[in-house]
C-alpha cells in the first residue's frame, strides 16, 4: 500500500493574492469619485496612498511567497504571480510620482512672465521667488513670452478657440474690444487621469509687431506639480500653432526678447548719387526780414573784422515770391518775442 503525502500550499501567497486585490479598486474608485467631485483633492490624495501601501504590502508578499516557494517547493506559484502583477499595477501611480519628483523642480506655479505673471483673481498678490525664478529659467527655458504678427483680437479668438478644444473650463474673460486693446481670460484645467484642477491664465497685449502672449499655469495643491504645469503650458502653444496655422496660414513667431522692433540699419548713401529731379524748394527756418535800404551805412573792411563777420552772417536773404506767402507775420508780436524767439514770429497760414 502506497501512503500519497499533502502537497504543501503557500499561505503566504493566498493572502499577497487577497491584499492586492484590494489595492487596485482602491485606486479606481478614488480615481473616479474625486473626477465626479465627490471628494476633494486632500481626501483623494489619501485614498492614493492608502491603494499604494496596500499594493506594496502585496508586492513583499508575493516576492517573499515566490523565494519560499522555490527553497521548499509547494503549491502557490500562479497566486504569487497573480499577486505580483497586481501589486504593481497598484503601485504605478507612487511609482509615476516618484520619478516625476525627481526629474522635474519643485514648482506648482509656471509663467511664461514669471517676474509679472498674468493674475489669477483679485487676491493673487504673492510674486515668485528669487529661488523659484532660478528653477524655472533653469528647468524650464523654452517657457517665454511669444510674440505673434496677428493683432490681440485675433490672437484672443485663437487662444480661446484652443482652451475650448483642450476642455479647459472658462471661468472669467476680458473680450477684445478696439483691435490694439489687450485682452486676457481665465479657466480651470482638469488633468485628463487623475482629475487635479489647475488655474490658467492668458494675457494678450498689443505688441509693435503684432500682439504678445503669456501663460501661467498654477497647481491649487501641494508644492510639486511633476511637471504638469509646464507641459499644459507646451501643448498650449504646440496647438495654438496648429490653430493659427490652419486659420491664417504660416505666421512667423518673434520670440526674442525686446521692447520693440529695431528697424534695420539704413545703408550708407551715394555721394555721387544723381539728385532727385522735380523737388519743390526747402522752407526757411525762419522769414527774413525786409532788405535794408541802399544807403544804409555798412562797416567797412578796415574796421572790426568780428563785426563785419557778423553783419555778414546776420544779412537777411529774400525769400521767392512763391514761397514769401506761406508766412506771415502775428501781428500782436512784441518787439522782445521778435528778438528771443525768430520761430514765434511765423505762423503757417491756413489751407497751407
Amino acid at each position: 500500500m502506497r501512503k500519497t503525502l499533502p502537497t504543501r500550499r503557500s499561505r503566504l501567497a493566498d493572502l499577497s493574492l487577497r491584499c492586492a486585490r484590494y489595492g487596485v479598486p482602491v485606486l479606481v474608485i478614488a480615481v473616479l469619485a474625486h473626477r465626479s467631485g465627490l471628494v476633494a483633492t486632500p481626501q483623494f490624495l489619501l485614498a492614493i496612498s492608502l491603494g499604494s501601501l496596500i499594493g506594496l504590502v502585496a508586492l513583499v508578499g508575493a516576492l517573499a511567497a515566490m523565494i519560499s516557494l522555490w527553497r521548499n517547493g509547494g503549491a502557490g506559484w500562479a497566486r504569487a504571480l497573480r499577486a505580483l502583477v497586481y501589486a504593481l499595477v497598484a503601485l504605478l501611480p507612487l511609482a509615476g510620482a516618484s520619478v516625476a519628483f525627481v526629474q522635474y523642480p519643485m514648482l506648482s506655479d509656471v509663467s511664461t512672465d514669471p517676474l509679472s505673471p498674468p493674475s489669477l483673481g483679485p487676491d493673487d498678490t504673492e510674486l515668485p521667488t528669487q529661488e523659484q525664478l532660478a528653477l524655472q529659467n533653469e528647468a524650464y527655458p523654452d517657457l517665454v513670452t511669444r510674440r505673434f504678427r496677428i493683432s490681440p483680437g485675433e490672437l484672443h479668438q485663437a487662444a480661446l478657440k484652443v482652451a475650448t478644444q483642450s476642455g479647459w473650463q472658462l471661468t472669467a474673460e476680458l473680450p477684445p474690444g478696439m483691435p490694439d486693446e489687450p485682452t486676457r481670460f481665465q479657466a480651470v484645467a482638469v488633468s485628463p487621469v487623475f482629475g487635479f484642477r489647475d488655474d490658467v491664465a492668458v494675457r494678450i497685449l498689443p505688441d509693435p509687431v503684432g500682439a504678445r502672449l503669456d501663460i501661467r499655469s498654477a497647481s491649487r495643491v501641494g508644492t510639486h506639480d511633476l511637471g504638469a504645469n509646464a507641459r499644459r503650458i507646451r501643448g498650449f502653444f504646440r496647438d495654438l500653432d496648429a490653430v493659427l496655422l490652419e486659420a491664417y496660414g504660416v505666421i512667423e513667431t518673434v520670440d526674442e526678447e525686446v521692447e520693440g522692433v529695431v528697424p534695420d540699419e539704413l545703408p550708407p548713401l551715394d555721394p555721387n548719387a544723381p539728385a532727385p529731379a522735380n523737388l519743390p524748394p526747402p522752407l526757411p527756418g525762419f522769414k527774413p526780414a525786409a532788405e535794408a535800404p541802399l544807403d544804409t551805412p555798412r562797416a567797412s573792411a578796415g574796421e572790426d573784422g568780428q563785426a563785419g563777420e557778423a553783419d555778414a552772417i546776420a544779412e537777411p536773404e529774400v525769400l521767392p515770391d512763391d514761397l514769401q506767402e506761406i508766412y506771415q507775420e502775428e501781428p500782436d508780436a512784441s518787439p522782445a518775442t521778435r528778438e528771443t524767439s525768430p520761430l514765434s514770429r511765423l505762423n503757417p497760414v491756413a489751407g497751407q
